[in-house]
């Protein structure tokens, strides 16, 4: 394959929107002439279903009466509530309407048609969030009824003017949510004026050890991706420093959003704090944690949208700051993206900065009584202006949100292994602009002793008790606050004094970790440092260039996510039932498993699956389940503890999977192939990390997709829930064995040599492949032609080798590097060096052997 384009160096991906409006009679218009003037969806040449939206109003009336003549596709009506100007009432009121539509199976291929009111042409910018928000875009048509004005398909607002859309703001990439109009005026073009990216740029000084920027780019637009080294205060001013520098005084209002746990840490109510002594006053809200509260009524609260409202009277700019994890920051991000508002993230975990920051992707799932239907159905595209991470908050983490950090590790370290290895260079070739952030992300797996230092320092007695403390006070610091605001200088003087003990609280737990060996504070530092720079480059190499919309080549990154996807929604309802039918506290919290955890569970099942129709085995299966066994000596990634809660509630086997498969069948990835009722879309690993499985469908192989049947996912779900897969990885005569971790524990600090070990697998691996290569045993090379539909401000992929065919470099490959690990650290660790040990053990090759092959497809 030639590397043109992998080593290509483009710019801006950027490209101006261009929208068609037709020009048609009111009184003769067809739903089917619409359908025949808007642009199908990517890679489809019809759509799925057409859902009507209107408010009334004659042309809507009439389309309702007309006779169907084209029956081919499904049409269904959607009447918008009277929402009176108020802000809080549209909101609602679109989201309404796109629930209805989502539980009516519309998805990606379905055309949004709005129908618009010659007395209300106002109401014609509710046409642009219908296709905002579902599936991240959807095709929309307009009609609209005004005789007098063009709609305009780039800037829209709502009649309150608080809900607001401005395609020519950089912040959503060019994204525009109108795909055509109709109307009685004469039919034009419309295109786009893109300005100019004004993110709030910090370059830290030469030689500042405090402050690391990690390089990071969508579209070719650069996102200041800040990690702050230092003391967690002198980290809170200096965020507010570079804020106050990008909004002159009295000019900024900021909204700092955060979760129930952020909120009894402090961190939200810091920054505020530190943004009014620099003269921007401004406002604070809080909602619950958890991703069943991850959804747009915890969001879209009248005092919440009244305050943007407030700030866009007064001439200011509404600035939303997430202070959190990523449930926090994909929320609020949607809120922002829907009210026009600037946007700046403070991740708290290291999942949130490496993972949800790292993409454009804001979103709510469709959660309904309760329950979760659908993870992340209702979003939109919408850049952060500046994200912004104090390590010292990763310190108040959970084990939980370490184990998550760590699940998406092995999804990424099993997708790309080392894209800059000469087989990693073939394998994505097709990628534009890869060279730039192509790393070896198998290095995580050499932090191993960080990551358990970490957990153990977490989960130490005197850690979670001072912890316990601090939140303990934060609770009783929330119950006064409502006091303080409007009550007696008193009161004001007590809420005060409890924030003082809760700062001095803090001080006191960050002291524990500096107490730790200094040994162990470089391991933690070392696992921080390699796991952000290797993810958050990983996710450059697909977002800066080459998809930064996420439909094709990077939704790989949704690898493991369909089946991790649905079993996260289910065992999130399952965790609220059973804190609120009084299940003990310790089967509940040991149950916990968060985004990432289920991530790294359905890496082993896809394994398992890929193991199943005899894609993946021998070394290759070891590697990829390997890789999620080497950090389950703490039992994160293990199924026990859920199914202890299922027994707790009375969950049967069948019942689980009824439940999870359901989940399954409202996958986001669905629609972007077709599949049966009784298949599923997915992605798998085949040979070996690094290589995914191809698929003779165009639409499913742009999105390294497969079509596999419900019966393999239920079949991996059975076995876990019988929990075959609750194994951790051991080092047996130099071989790699996955043995029980309940009956054979791994002890701390002797995981290197098993990191070391599967390193050497991949890497042989990888060398055969590309010598084989450079000795021509190959299928002729791919080309390097775009393919796929070239959307309006999107890229199209380029066309990638099918995993079953081989691979043609040009040259001789060079030879698998081994650099010194500390080489390519990140200053911002608080150790002076770190070098991870690359312990060449036994060349025996491991002896465990994956499940026998099973029926095919």
């Amino acid at each position: 394959l030639t590397m043109a384009r992998f080593d290509a160096a483009p710019g801006s991906q950027l490209k101006p929107a261009k929208v068609r409006y037709h020009q048609v009679d009111g009184n003769s218009l067809t739903i089917g002439h619409v359908v025949s003037k808007t642009p199908p969806p990517p890679g489809s040449t019809s759509f799925h279903s057409v859902e009507v939206v209107h408010a009334g109003g004659p042309v809507a009336e009439r389309l309702r009466r007309a006779p169907r003549i084209d029956a081919t596709y499904p049409v269904r009506f959607h009447e918008l509530p009277e929402t009176g100007c108020s802000p809080a009432r549209e909101f609602a009121a679109i989201f309404e309407v796109l629930e209805g539509m989502m539980l009516a199976k519309a998805n990606r291929q379905s055309l949004v048609l709005w129908v618009g009111r010659p007395d209300k042409p106002e109401l014609d910018g509710f046409a642009g969030f219908l296709g905002m928000l579902p599936f991240r875009g959807i095709s929309v048509a307009l009609v609209s009824a005004d005789a007098v004005r063009y709609p305009d398909p780039f800037s829209y607002r709502t009649p309150s003017g608080v809900l607001e859309h401005d395609a020519n703001d950089p912040a959503r990439m060019g994204k525009c949510c109108v795909s055509a109009m109709f109307g009685p005026l004469p039919a034009r073009s419309f295109t786009a004026r893109l300005r100019e990216w004004a993110p709030i740029d910090v370059q830290p000084p030469a030689g500042c050890a405090e402050l690391l920027r990690l390089p990071f780019k969508i579209a070719g637009l650069p996102l200041p991706m800040i990690t702050y080294a230092g003391e967690y205060e002198k980290g809170v001013a200096a965020l507010a420093e570079r804020i106050s520098a990008a909004y002159p005084a009295g000019s900024l209002c900021p909204i700092v959003s955060c979760g129930e746990v952020v909120d009894r840490l402090g961190y939200g109510l810091d920054v505020l704090a530190a943004l009014r002594e620099r003269g921007h006053a401004g406002h604070y809200f809080t909602h619950k944690s958890g991703e069943t509260s991850k959804r747009w009524a915890e969001y879209g609260k009248p005092e919440l949208l009244g305050w943007v409202a407030q700030a866009k009277a007064a001439g200011q700019t509404p600035l939303f700051i997430a202070v959190g994890g990523g449930c926090n920051g994909n929320a609020t991000g949607v809120v922002a993206a829907m009210t026009g508002a600037a946007f700046v993230e403070v991740p708290t975990t290291p999942l949130h900065y490496n993972d949800a920051t790292t993409s454009a992707k804001k979103a709510f799932s469709l959660v309904l009584d309760g329950k979760i239907r659908a993870k992340n159905l209702l979003g939109t595209f919408y850049l952060p202006r500046l994200v912004w991470c104090i390590n010292e908050t990763f310190l108040t983490s959970s084990t939980a949100s370490v184990h998550s950090t760590v699940g998406e590790c092995t999804k990424t370290m099993n997708m790309l292994a080392d894209p800059s290895s000469a087989a990693g260079r073939a394998d994505y070739a097709n990628i534009l602009g890869a060279k730039e952030f192509a790393s070896d992300t198998t290095r995580i797996l050499s932090c191993i002793d960080g990551f358990e230092a970490l957990v153990h320092f977490i989960e130490d007695a005197p850690t979670r008790e001072a912890k316990a403390a601090v939140l303990r006070l934060g609770e009783a610091i929330a119950e006064a606050r409502a006091a303080a605001q409007c009550g007696t200088e008193t009161a004001r003087a007590a809420y005060a004094s409890l924030c003082e003990g809760r700062r001095q609280l803090l001080q006191r737990f960050r002291a524990r970790f500096y107490e730790l060996p200094t040994a162990a504070r470089v391991a933690i530092d070392a696992f921080l440092t390699v796991s952000n720079k290797e993810i958050v480059g990983a996710k450059a190499m697909f977002l800066a260039y080459e998809d930064p919309f996420e439909k094709y080549r990077a939704l790989l990154f949704e690898y493991a996510h369909t089946l991790g996807h649905a079993v996260e929604a289910w065992l999130a309802g399952a965790i609220d039932t059973a804190r609120a039918s009084g299940v003990a506290a310790d089967i509940v919290e040991a149950a916990v498993r968060n985004h990432g955890q289920c991530v790294g569970m359905a890496v082993v099942w896809a394994g398992a699956i890929a193991a199943e129709l005899g894609a993946l085995e021998g070394d290759g299966y070891v590697c990829h389940q390997g890789m999620v066994y080497l950090f389950n000596s703490f039992g994160g990634f293990s199924f026990g503890p859920v199914r202890a809660l299922c027994d707790a509630l009375g969950v049967s086997k069948p019942d689980f999977l009824r439940e999870v498969l359901a989940g399954v069948r409202l996958d986001n990835k669905r629609g972007y192939c077709e599949c049966g009722d009784d298949a599923s879309v997915d992605q798998l690993v085949t040979h070996r990390p690094g290589r995914m499985l191809g698929s003779e469908d165009p639409n499913a192989e742009v999105r390294y997709m497969v079509v596999v049947s419900e019966e393999l996912q239920r079949r991996a779900l059975e076995r876990a829930f019988e929990l075959e897969f609750d194994l951790v990885a051991h080092l047996d005569g130099g071989e790699i064995a996955f043995k029980p971790l309940a009956s054979h524990p791994r002890p701390l600090g002797v995981g290197a040599p098993i990191a070391a070990q599967v390193r050497k697998l991949i890497r042989a691996s990888c060398d055969a492949d590309a010598a084989a290569a450079a000795e021509g045993i190959v299928c002729g090379p791919a080309s390097d032609e775009a393919a796929g539909d070239e959307a309006a401000g999107e890229a199209a992929p380029a066309p990638r080798r099918s995993a079953s065919e081989t691979m043609s470099l040009e040259g001789t490959p060079p030879s698998w590097s081994e650099d010194d690990e500390s080489a390519s650290l990140s200053p911002f660790s608080r150790a002076a060096t770190f070098e991870a040990e690359l312990c060449e053990t036994s060349e025996a090759r491991p002896g465990h052997a994956p499940p026998p092959p099973a029926a095919a497809l």
